[in-house]
């Protein structure tokens, strides 16, 4: 396994949303995988500008601290029922993630963004989301790690995981894997 030699400024965590962007007049779509404070990595991008600055929108989901739900509050809690935020911002590529091959010429994978102008409004939406973004994976992860010491354990880990975007009916050593893979990449180091 690789070591980061560097250290991130900035916590950031997992946001498997649709980012639009522009390039003069029209409009393009993106996946985003990861949002932080001051950045944002997207993935499944077609069409990229070459601008310097580019501008951006996407929706966050306000979602609550699930650590206060006991297991009713989360069996009747409807995701559709969450306040999504517009937040707009410029960014420009810091890092870039090619894939390609001679006959295919060069793709973009992920590109990785620097937020460089925002609304202070717009910076404390996606500071927010973060912060309770991650207090929900810590959560995930103390249910995981106490299945045995409280039987709604897992039933309560298995709703929780959906509402974060996880498969729910993933295996369970997968499911795990991937958000301890999560929970990892949000730290700072």
């Amino acid at each position: 396994m690789q070591t980061r030699s560097y250290q991130r400024r900035y916590l950031r965590a997992p946001f498997w949303q649709d980012v639009l962007y522009a390039d003069e007049d029209f409009v393009f779509k993106g996946k985003a995988k990861n949002i932080s404070e001051r950045g944002l990595l997207l993935s499944e991008i077609g069409h990229f500008p070459q601008t310097h600055i580019i501008s951006f929108m996407t929706v966050l989901p306000q979602l609550p601290r699930f650590k206060n739900y006991d297991l009713d509050k989360l069996r009747s809690f409807n995701p559709e029922n969450l306040v999504a935020q517009v937040v707009r911002f410029k960014a420009q590529i810091v890092r870039r993630f090619e894939i390609g091959s001679e006959i295919d010429g060069v793709f973009l994978n992920q590109i990785g963004l620097s937020i460089e102008q925002i609304h202070p409004h717009d910076q404390q939406k996606i500071n927010q989301y973060v912060e309770v973004f991650s207090s929900n994976l810590i959560y995930l992860l103390v249910l995981i790690d106490n299945l045995n010491t409280d039987k709604n354990n897992l039933e309560k880990f298995r709703i929780l995981s959906e509402f974060l975007g996880y498969n729910k009916d993933e295996k369970l050593a997968l499911l795990r894997k991937q958000v301890e893979d999560d929970y990892s990449s949000l730290q700072w180091n």
